[in-house]
């Protein structure tokens, strides 16, 4: 009979497959949380004990989901896409001042970023899969800003010339952002990973985690296959009494017939 082992990651709960039986995994380790910032983590399934006696390991399969768990965004200096400058126009005060003034159109783009989330999944010290939020990106509009810069002045006796800029900056947003949930999956076909777990009835896994990430759910599965134990085979001093014993009844039947006879 087929049957699967299950082991729930902190308060996760497999479900439990209709054409096999499931079972939890008793499992230690340093998880506190479902919430994993930018750091190592790592944790033992054991569950030999579960095993009968006789057995064939078929294979062993895992399963760790994460979530993005929210970030810090950081803004780029500026960067000037487009500029567009006419030419001077002038007004008089009073006869004793007169202004030019250009108008300036400046364009610029402002790229905010948040941080990638990364995980790595390892048993030992063989990586088995990694994963990574995903980019999105999206331009919303920053506004605009007015500033006037008195460019120069030139001014004899009492009469004054002046040059102005009149500028307006037009700022748009690049929002690079990384979120939704990636899955580690895969299947083990490493031999020293499952005799490694059948040797000393633990396995353990690390996860390096970069960023901050949710751990929404994780299981290991070890499908393995119960074997029928041998038929005990009789010893030779057990065989060789026994057909001793059936040589002395076939003597015995056959002198009673000659004393019949």
């Amino acid at each position: 009979m087929k049957k699967m082992f299950a082991a729930a990651l902190l308060t996760t709960i497999c479900a439990m497959s209709t054409s096999a039986v499931a079972a939890p995994i008793s499992m230690n380790g340093s998880f506190g949380a479902d919430k994993l910032g930018n750091d190592s983590y790592s944790g033992v399934f054991s569950g030999k004990s579960f095993l009968p006696e006789n057995y064939v390991v078929n294979g062993l399969s895992f399963s760790f989901s994460f979530m993005d768990a929210g970030g810090v965004f950081k803004d780029s200096a500026p960067v000037q896409t487009g500029y567009k400058a006419t030419g001077y126009s002038y007004h008089s005060h009073d006869w004793r001042s007169l202004t030019y003034a250009r108008y300036v159109d400046v364009k610029q783009t402002v790229t905010r970023s948040s941080e990638q989330e990364t995980a790595q999944l390892s048993f030992g010290d063989i990586v088995l899969g990694s994963g990574a939020t995903t980019l999105s990106e999206r331009k919303i509009d920053g506004g605009s800003t007015f500033n006037r810069v008195h460019d120069a002045a030139y001014c004899l006796a009492i009469w004054c010339k002046y040059f102005d800029s009149k500028i307006t900056t037009r700022t748009d947003i690049l929002v690079k952002d990384y979120s939704g949930g990636f899955t580690i999956s895969g299947i083990v076909s490493d031999q020293s990973i499952i005799d490694q777990l059948l040797a000393s009835g633990e396995l353990t896994f690390n996860l390096n985690i970069g960023g901050n990430l949710l751990l929404t759910g994780s299981q290991v599965l070890l499908d393995y296959t119960k074997v029928e134990a041998p038929a005990e085979v009789p010893e030779p001093a057990g065989v060789l009494l026994v057909a001793a014993g059936l040589a002395g009844l076939g003597l015995a039947r056959r002198r009673r017939g000659a004393v019949s006879a």
